[in-house]
């Protein structure tokens, strides 16, 4: 499909959101292994993952050995990749049809590949750092308590040491190193740091190619290559969950 074609849909899915009683931040597109979500009005995690499950404030998302997820949000193409060994908590909220975009990172690895943000910056929180993103492609690995490290891809990342105050910049092909004492320093990606990014990018890239669980992008791909061929109006369903587990679903037609 084509980009400006998925962006079109995921605005319709985000303008239909409003009329849920708590609105809809973003989508789980891919998930395989062990992964498990905890709803925010819910006290303990559920293994039920699978796309098109709708996310909201104050939900988590937490990986296994095995485990990998991708969601995007719905205002914009900005997606987050959630790795093996990773407990994140999705936080934001709608702001004149955009999303005020926040996510806590207690631990893990991930990676944010963010669009330009309209009403303000992307902030991510972990228990050492907080960076702040108007647009970029980097990679986090958040060693819980004991600090972080930070690879540019793309794209600039102010990134602040909460213990001392300190603020550097990530840029394309440097590493951010926070740790946890208040040390906050930047450094050119080594030949070690480009081969673990270019590993990462394959374990991710294994995931993404699976047959199993592809992703709701995938499934609108399918529905458009089904209806390509007729002159009649096209239909695309989509179903997901509300904030109270209730089940939805969007109906979309199309010339």
């Amino acid at each position: 499909m084509k980009a400006y074609q998925f962006k079109i849909i995921l605005f319709i899915i985000f303008i239909f959101s409003f009329s849920f009683s708590k609105e809809t931040l973003g989508l789980v597109t891919k998930s395989k292994g062990k992964v498990e979500y905890k709803n925010f009005s819910e006290d303990n995690f559920t293994k039920d993952v699978y796309r098109g499950l709708g996310l909201y404030g104050d939900d988590r998302i937490r990986t296994g050995d095995n485990g990998f997820s991708i969601y995007r949000y719905l205002d914009d193409a900005s997606s987050i990749k959630i790795l093996k060994n990773s407990d994140v908590e999705i936080q934001g909220r709608v702001d004149t049809r955009s999303i005020v975009k926040q996510v806590e990172v207690n631990n893990g690895i991930l990676n944010f590949n963010i669009d330009k943000q309209n009403v303000s910056d992307f902030t991510i929180i972990t228990p050492t750092s907080v960076a702040t993103v108007k647009g970029t492609d980097f990679w986090l690995i958040c060693n819980g308590p004991e600090g972080d490290r930070f690879f540019g891809v793309e794209g600039d990342v102010e990134i602040k040491n909460i213990e001392s105050g300190s603020i550097v910049i990530l840029q394309e092909n440097s590493v951010v190193i926070s740790n946890s004492d208040g040390n906050i320093l930047t450094q050119n990606m080594s030949s070690q740091d480009l081969e673990q990014i270019e590993n990462l990018n394959e374990e991710s890239g294994e995931y993404e190619d699976s047959d199993i669980d592809t992703g709701l992008d995938d499934s609108i791909n399918e529905e458009l290559d089904d209806s390509a061929d007729s002159d009649e109006e096209n239909i695309i369903r989509l179903e997901f969950e509300d904030a109270f587990g209730n089940s939805k679903e969007i109906i979309i037609k199309y010339k």
